[in-house]
């Protein structure tokens, strides 16, 4: 679990993994750079359980922090958590039953939106099922925005993430590598209960939408547009509403980051998307939606034109 700058929540959250069920279990806490207290609540859990481990990090960063604990983690199943988000009691006894009775590599729960000022949310139905299911349909679900991509809300086998690991240096990373991941298993098993609660703070990455943090999004989706291109996973008419989501996503951003940033401070990843956008205009024609294709055609061929009718004037010249 890595630690950055959360002790408002800790407790909360290592009291739901030290609450498990499932009691006989390795807690790795992480902590990278916090100057909040996180650092020594830490350390004091640690001396008071025998199943938590603390590493200290010199280094911040999410990706980092969970690779750091992948690399001592001795059980033969590993989860990740958030540590400002919490888990309920049976949720990991709940995910390793589904995994040894199914012999899925990796097994997947639901999610609980937590707000502070209004109800609690879940897009699932939460039958309590236990399903398994074909990793490619899968993939297209976590395509589509069906299944969540977040390492959080999934157990994997040690062994199947010997040689995976979260990239560094980047914003996003489940939305970059968990598509990878599902693609290289055999078998995806689903307990439909939601066992992950999400508890939504202003300050994390996901709510700070900087430009840069919008670009790393931008890449992370286009990167899961090349992915399934590459491998050609689906049949032609799912291909179709996949293709069509990520581009609309992909310039939905493009947008929000030209409104933010002043052009000129900003050049080399703006340069970097338009290159991207030639690459989607180069794709046949009838592969995705027209209302995307005008768009991804005007930045990728008359890109001066572009800018300064949409979003030039419209900020008074201020880029």
């Amino acid at each position: 679990m890595p630690v950055h700058n959360t002790a408002d929540y800790l407790h909360k959250c290592i009291e739901s993994l030290r609450s498990q069920t499932l009691q006989q279990v390795e807690i790795i806490l992480v902590d990278n750079l916090s100057v909040d207290g996180s650092s020594e609540i830490c350390d004091e859990y640690a001396k008071t359980d025998k199943r938590i481990k603390v590493l200290h990090l010199s280094i911040a960063g999410l990706s980092i922090a969970r690779n750091a604990g992948m690399r001592i983690a001795s059980a033969p199943y590993i989860g990740f958590v958030d540590s400002d988000d919490y888990v309920e009691p049976a949720m990991f006894e709940k995910m390793l039953d589904a995994m040894v009775q199914s012999d899925a590599e990796i097994a997947y729960c639901n999610f609980l939106l937590e707000y502070e000022f209004k109800p609690n949310e879940s897009p699932y139905r939460n039958s309590g099922d236990i399903v398994i299911r074909d990793p490619k349909n899968v993939l297209q679900d976590m395509m589509m925005e069906k299944v969540s991509c977040s390492a959080c809300t999934k157990l994997y086998k040690s062994d199947f993430l010997t040689s995976l690991q979260f990239p560094e240096g980047k914003n996003y990373e489940d939305r970059l590598v968990m598509y990878e991941w599902v693609a290289l298993c055999n078998k995806v098993v689903w307990v439909d209960s939601p066992f992950y609660h999400y508890v939504e703070r202003q300050t994390s990455i996901c709510h700070t939408m900087s430009p840069m943090n919008l670009y790393h999004y931008f890449l992370a989706e286009y990167g899961r547009m090349r992915f399934m291109e590459k491998y050609s996973l689906f049949e032609e008419e799912d291909l179709f509403k996949i293709r069509t989501r990520l581009i609309g996503t992909c310039l939905t951003i493009f947008k929000e980051i030209l409104l933010k940033v002043n052009l000129r401070e900003f050049k080399e990843p703006v340069k970097d998307m338009r290159q991207k956008m030639k690459e989607i205009a180069a794709l046949p024609e009838d592969t995705y939606e027209l209302k995307y294709r005008r768009r991804v055609r005007k930045i990728a061929y008359h890109w001066h034109l572009y800018y300064l009718t949409h979003f030039l004037f419209k900020k008074g010249g201020d880029s």
